[in-house]
């Protein structure tokens, strides 16, 4: 049944008495008529009136088009689905096998597509960012979005992909079905980092500059500035005290290399380019040679800011797992079924009846209207 999110707002039902007091008006008009001779009327007449309405439908119509707005402030929704029909829900790239009957076949993403339609992609061409989210939120939204007790299976590959750090958690049992097939790769929009760089006339900047440019993406937020530090000597003190604070510093070769340091990067011929040393929660790298072309080729290279980006950026949670391994488990609270708002809907309703009032109301045929 039907619910009002705001009942108060069917006050404005009072504004029924309008129409209605707009229509007697009209007919309560004095209207002299002509007659004959009075001497066949009785001396003391006993006029009877009674209450009548011209032009029903129009008053119908307004009648209706108040009450249309009413319910469309009180805002009406539908309960959620209780439809407790079985699920099957594949991974696009699986084999999914022959749609069952009787149960509803989708594919596991955005939007749950039914099996009728063609298997989603989650390969967009460049430069559009990839539409499909973590396999693992697909799972969690798909289970709050179905009715309680509704069976759910899902069609996994092997190998899963779009994983975050913890198993998925369902508030309903789930048959984990596992099949051959490869999930589709996800596009993934380019790093995003900060640099500060330091002033002066050091040609190395020129090359960091252009990277910082480069690695500027608007669609993702960049992460917390990355620290240049080119002078030579030892790392002063703030700067190796920010890094045991979290800060990352990217130094150049002649800063005095600490101790313990590992390789971080390596060109194509397998020699190191960066080092790296973690001190405290922040991280120092280090270019083993001088920002310039002859020392270092890869500097000219148009892969070189991606490639630096990813060094630079911080080590995810890893996303790939066996899929045996991540067959969800219960214990969720189950949350409510979303209601359905019928605003929109109904918006439509008043926006008809609103035209055909408007049709009635300025006819030709009609009389003044009131």
């Amino acid at each position: 049944m039907p619910a009002l999110l705001l009942p108060a707002a069917l006050v404005a039902l009072i504004a029924l008495v309008i129409p209605l007091a707009v229509h007697l008006a009209r007919r309560s008009e004095a209207r002299p008529t002509d007659f004959a001779a009075l001497e066949w009327l009785r001396e003391k007449p006993r006029p009877k009136s009674r209450l009548r309405f011209d032009e029903w439908l129009l008053l119908a119509l307004r009648l209706l088009l108040i009450v249309g707005i009413a319910l469309w402030l009180a805002r009406p929704v539908l309960p959620g689905s209780t439809d407790v029909t079985a699920v099957v829900a594949a991974v696009p790239g699986v084999d999914a096998g022959v749609p069952a009957e009787g149960v509803r076949n989708i594919w596991l993403a955005p939007g749950f597509p039914s099996y009728d339609q063609p298997q989603p992609s989650c390969l967009p061409a460049p430069p559009a960012v990839a539409s499909c989210p973590a396999i693992a939120s697909l799972i969690r939204q798909l289970d709050a979005d179905l009715a309680p007790g509704a069976p759910l299976t899902l069609i996994v590959p092997e190998i899963l992909s779009g994983l975050d750090a913890e198993r998925p958690r369902l508030s309903r049992p789930v048959t984990w079905k596992i099949v051959p097939g490869v999930m589709p790769a996800l596009a993934t929009s380019p790093a995003s980092l900060s640099f500060t760089l330091p002033a002066g006339p050091d040609p190395a900047l020129r090359y960091l500059r252009a990277t910082a440019i480069a690695l500027k993406a608007p669609a993702t937020p960049a992460t917390t500035p990355i620290v240049v530090h080119l002078a030579a000597g030892p790392l002063p003190d703030p700067l190796r005290a920010a890094i045991a604070n979290g800060s990352t510093v990217l130094a150049g070769h002649q800063v005095t290399a600490p101790e313990a340091m590992t390789i971080a990067w390596r060109d194509a011929d397998d020699q190191p380019l960066a080092t790296l040393q973690r001190i405290g929660r922040g991280r120092l790298y280090r270019f083993t040679r001088p920002l310039t072309p002859a020392a270092m080729p890869i500097l000219l290279d148009p892969d070189f800011p991606r490639q630096l980006a990813a060094m630079l950026a911080p080590q995810a949670a890893p996303t790939r797992a066996m899929a045996r391994d991540m067959a969800p488990t219960t214990g969720a609270a189950p949350l409510p079924v979303p209601a359905r708002d019928l605003q929109p809907w109904l918006a439509f309703g008043i926006a008809a009846l609103f035209l055909a009032e408007r049709w009635l109301a300025t006819r030709r045929s009609r009389a003044v209207a009131p």
